[in-house]
């Protein structure tokens, strides 16, 4: 019949609705778990370049006290306090323990890995006599000189980091033009399912580039 109505099932307009609304969401859980993980790896190298400058400025100090003419034991009784990552050897320290095997436990933490040197130096002071301060002084030097490297590299890989995430976050300035120019590309994107395809291709796109420019820098940095 002409004038007959057609029958449209209830809730489908919700359902084409849902479908792009769905893929929007699980874009936005994908890119918030892709952010927390570079946040947590920038976290973790931030830390192990602390920690490494940590123990060089404790070498540094120890010598120096060694020079003045402290004991060994003493000088890292007094470092203990300051230095976390001293305190077990400086406990076997004072109750006349293995302080090299508690040195090269301390070691194994990620950027403490010149500890395991110096429980060796140690080592060899305690057997043979011969003396730390000189050996530390060379730890010293050789730590200092790592921690420079590891700062020219990083500070010649700040700019391409902070371009890989810039050329990641430009696409919503390209948006904000769009709505300001009368359009509503969000609607599009969010609303349609070519938008909420283009909108994870475009996502997946980003973070790709994210993490090859953070491996490119990532190898750089293991290489010097």
């Amino acid at each position: 019949m002409a004038g007959a109505l057609v029958a449209v099932p209830w809730g489908a307009g919700r359902a084409d609705v849902a479908g792009p609304h769905l893929v929007v969401v699980a874009v936005a859980v994908g890119v918030a778990a892709f952010g927390l993980r570079q946040w947590r790896r920038a976290v973790r190298r931030r830390r192990l370049g602390d920690r490494r400058r940590q123990v060089a400025e404790a070498i540094g100090l120890m010598s120096a006290e060694l020079r003045a003419g402290i004991l060994p034991q003493r000088a890292l009784q007094g470092l203990a306090p300051e230095f976390p990552f001293l305190t077990a050897a400086a406990r076997a320290a004072d109750l006349g323990g293995d302080v090299p095997a508690a040195l090269r436990a301390a070691a194994d933490e990620s950027g403490a890995e010149l500890l395991a040197e110096l429980s060796g130096a140690w080592l060899v002071a305690e057997r043979a006599g011969a003396p730390l301060s000189r050996v530390l002084d060379r730890l010293e030097e050789t730590a200092r000189g790592e921690l420079e490297i590891e700062r020219e590299v990083e500070s010649g890989l700040a700019p391409a980091r902070a371009t890989g995430r810039l050329m990641a976050v430009l696409p919503v300035f390209g948006l904000a033009l769009g709505s300001g120019m009368g359009g509503d590309p969000v609607a599009v994107l969010t609303g349609t399912y070519p938008g909420v395809l283009c909108l994870a291709a475009g996502c997946a796109l980003a973070c790709v580039g994210v993490a090859w420019v953070e491996r490119i820098a990532s190898s750089a940095e293991a290489e010097a």
